[in-house]
């Protein structure tokens, strides 16, 4: 694929070489002694001196561009127009994969783990503990701040145990109040994970289960989106929460949790319900599965939306 289009760049450079020569004259004749001078060197036709043969070339080039600028056609137009200058769009930079081939690959695991757009700048590099207090203490007697550089650790262990042996990887439950930075980890993992060549499935609990019920109900089944949940290498559920829950909603969790945990298939799952409440409100029976296949990874602080909001940060 990245063959062919680079073909079609340079068909596209050809044509609109020849279509400006053929609408200026005066620059082909330019362009026609410059070719000739070039086939004299490489000929070494008659007398030919380099410091004439220089001259000549600097002169028509200089004759050339001046005429480019004053009929206001680009001094590159006979080039392809190469979405990397690098490699031009070979993929390779000196022997290696280039910077863009490994952006674009990057962008397909992305759109492979369903993750939005918003959420792609979202790296472990880019989550700040200054958002914490280092002064107020949580109940687990430490500070928000190191608490929440502790559930960081956790997170990027997640990432190498996954790289290592997914198997053997113990999921999470990363559990706090609203905008305490739940989503911006398990944006963080998903990012982590497809740069190393690990696409994930990322998904917020309550538009999967909407989209499960929409199939249902038109009578397509819910099967291939279950089994999407089930057998994703990684899954990556965001905010469950209290909201909607029913019958199916429950039922639905309980079969991605159980299948995955039998399967030993590492999952993350981020919530503003306290894991007594997952109890209460999704059953022992989902509480139970939840706290076998994830070690509860706690975030306490100020809203850092609110934070940001009084700042001016967009």
């Amino acid at each position: 694929m990245l063959e062919a289009k680079r073909q079609a760049k340079l068909v596209a450079a050809r044509q609109r070489y020849e279509q400006t020569m053929q609408k200026h004259p005066e620059l082909w004749a330019i362009e026609s002694k410059l070719v000739e001078l070039y086939r004299q060197k490489v000929l070494r036709e008659g007398n030919f001196v380099l410091a004439a043969w220089e001259e000549q070339v600097a002169a028509l080039q200089k004759q050339r561009n001046q005429y480019l600028r004053q009929h206001k056609i680009p001094l590159n137009f006979a080039e392809p127009q190469w979405d990397c200058q690098l490699c031009q769009d070979t993929g390779i930079f000196q022997g290696q994969m280039c910077n863009c081939e490994r952006q674009r690959l990057l962008e397909s695991r992305f759109r492979g783990a369903h993750l939005p757009t918003r959420l792609r700048e979202q790296t472990f590099d880019q989550f700040s503990l200054d958002w914490y207090s280092a002064a107020r203490k949580t109940p687990l007697g430490n500070s928000e701040r190191e608490q929440a550089a502790a559930v960081l650790h956790v997170c990027q262990a997640f990432v190498a145990a996954v790289m290592e042996n997914p198997r053997d990887a113990s999921g999470i439950f990363l559990t706090g109040q609203s905008g305490l930075g739940k989503t911006f980890l398990c944006s963080a993992i998903c990012h982590s994970l497809a740069a190393n060549n690990i696409v994930p499935l990322y998904i917020v609990f309550s538009d999967l289960i909407s989209d499960m019920r929409a199939s249902f109900q038109h009578d397509s089944g819910d099967a291939d989106l279950l089994a999407m949940a089930r057998e994703a290498p990684v899954l990556i559920l965001d905010d469950l929460g209290a909201e909607h829950v029913t019958e199916y909603a429950i039922s639905r969790l309980f079969d991605i949790i159980n299948y995955r945990r039998n399967e030993r298939l590492p999952m993350v799952i981020s919530s503003n319900l306290t894991l007594a409440e997952v109890e209460r409100i999704y059953s022992q029976r989902v509480f139970s599965r939840v706290i076998e296949a994830c070690q509860p990874a706690l975030l306490y602080g100020t809203d850092i939306r609110s934070q940001q909001r009084r700042l001016g940060i967009s």
